[in-house]
């Protein structure tokens, strides 16, 4: 659902044709605000040509940009996030056992995402808490240019069965308006 709910503001915030005040118009609770920073960095900075390595439950702590090699198979790229991803868990691990000093370069840098005073529970919490979330600000930019060939069909409907022409931004989140789109699992 955050990620439903940031997505959206992201499209509406990023949609030249969005109505005014329509950012506004969906609710933006201050627990929810660093997904929201995150996602709209997903979606509006961060092309399919990279991704963040972060944490699944604190979206304010990004360890780094990831840069996919080009040419390489997803297999292959999957390999290499899983050794980043168990080389930040390996830091985290160590911090967790009270390490501060003579750290290495990733064991600073993954610290130094946190808050000072954070606690060794929360670091051995993190070593199990790492994701890569691709970024989508490419494929993003292209649903906004193709919905403008679908939006106002869409709008249409929603206002005939009275539903919240927000929702107009469902297609851009599922599919980026690609009307051969299709889920993973077919």
């Amino acid at each position: 659902m955050v990620r439903f709910l940031a997505a959206v503001i992201a499209t509406l915030a990023f949609t030249p044709t969005a109505p005014a005040g329509a950012r506004d118009a969906l609710p933006r609770p201050p627990e929810l605000e660093s997904a929201v920073r995150f996602w709209i960095r997903i979606y509006g900075e961060i092309d399919g040509r990279s991704g963040l390595i972060h944490d699944s439950e604190h979206l304010d702590v990004v360890y780094e940009v990831f840069d996919l090699s080009p040419g390489l198979s997803g297999r292959a790229q999957e390999r290499r996030i899983e050794a980043v991803k168990r080389s930040y868990r390996d830091s985290l691990r160590r911090l967790a056992q009270g390490a501060r000093s003579g750290l290495s370069k990733q064991e600073e840098r993954a610290l130094s995402r946190w808050p000072k005073g954070t606690t060794n529970q929360t670091l051995r919490d993190a070593s199990r808490n790492l994701r890569f979330q691709l970024g989508q600000a490419d494929k993003f930019r292209a649903g906004v240019v193709r919905s403008g060939r679908w939006a106002i069909f869409i709008e249409r409907v929603l206002r005939e069965h009275d539903v919240p022409t927000e929702l107009s931004a469902l297609p851009q989140v599922e599919s980026s308006y690609d009307p051969r789109a299709y889920s993973r699992v077919g």
